[in-house]
């Protein structure tokens, strides 16, 4: 039934854009629709790699339904540790064993090593979907009963607890210093981008070679500066692609590549780094407080790893 009315939905979109031109709407099942409007929006911005694309995931050809619906919620995926930077109840849900949080002199500690697990970027699979599709259905607290008829998901389960948390956290008011945006269509993610950074910018990923949880070793040599001007956005678990992208103003943040070496000497990752110099405005009951044994302030920068699953943006 969900697939039914989003086809219908499609198939109203497609014939109203041939009639008006829209480039974007009448290829959206041509499989190049998204990349006329990457390159269109970020004409120096080569096109993302396979495993930015995976994270992405934008409906495109006969795949356009394959991540939406409540299948498209991935309820089993552990090793996750985001919290919210702001005053409100957030839950924690981690993997035991796994490094989280850092400070950032770690990355220039000779001999540093850190346990972690990449999941495959596919790991969520919701599929982002064309902006006149998206706007269509409702994203709000308010219209939850709505939403959850719509796509067929039971009130009371596991699965509309996360889309209930999901819209919560985007709705959510930003902490000082701090510009976030929920984005469920590429347009809207990449105009969001454009509006803070400029059209000149490039994407960054986590990329590890397998899922295994191991130790690595930092390869400080090779340690690189993304730069102090970013936006972060991660994929949150939703019936349909939505990402929660925040940037913080001034230089409160940095962001780094980090190259990888796992115990075994062969398993290899590039890993995007960001670290917090000042944390005066965040939620005293965050994950990281707890890990670090620190408190709020400006004089440890907070870092941490982005999962596979979340990009960064810089200008170039």
């Amino acid at each position: 039934m969900t697939q039914f009315r989003l086809l219908c939905l499609l198939s109203i979109f497609y014939v109203a854009s041939v009639v008006v031109g829209i480039g974007y709407a009448n290829k959206v099942n041509d499989g190049k629709s998204w990349m006329s409007y990457w390159n269109s929006a970020l004409p120096r911005s080569s096109l993302p790699s396979k495993a930015v694309q995976q994270v992405l995931n934008p409906a495109e050809g006969e795949k356009i339904y394959a991540g939406i619906g409540k299948d498209a919620v991935n309820l089993t995926t552990t090793a996750c540790y985001r919290t919210t930077y702001a005053a409100i109840e957030a839950e924690i849900n981690m993997e035991p064993g796994l490094t989280t949080y850092f400070q950032g002199k770690d990355l220039q500690h000779l001999g540093k090593t850190v346990t972690l697990r990449f999941l495959k970027p596919t790991s969520n699979k919701a599929t982002l979907l064309p902006r006149q599709v998206a706007k269509s259905i409702p994203f709000s607290s308010s219209k939850l009963p709505e939403i959850l008829t719509y796509f067929g998901v039971k009130p009371k389960s596991a699965v509309a607890e996360v889309m209930k948390r999901t819209i919560k956290q985007c709705e959510a008011p930003a902490i000082k210093g701090e510009d976030k945006f929920c984005a469920t269509s590429l347009e809207s993610l990449i105009d969001f981008t454009v509006s803070k950074l400029g059209k000149y910018v490039q994407v960054y990923s986590t990329e590890g070679e397998n899922e295994n949880k191991q130790q690595y070793s930092i390869e400080i040599t090779g340690v690189q500066s993304i730069g102090d001007k970013s936006i972060v956005c991660h994929k949150e678990k939703y019936v349909y692609g939505v990402f929660y992208c925040h940037k913080f103003y001034g230089t409160t943040t940095r962001a780094y590549m980090v190259p990888l070496v796992g115990a075994d000497g062969v398993t290899k990752a590039k890993a995007v780094a960001v670290c917090h110099i000042d944390t005066t405005a965040w939620n005293p009951k965050h994950l990281a407080f707890q890990v670090l044994k620190i408190k709020p302030g400006n004089t440890i920068p907070v870092c941490h790893f982005l999962h596979t699953t979340s990009l960064l943006w810089a200008p170039m």
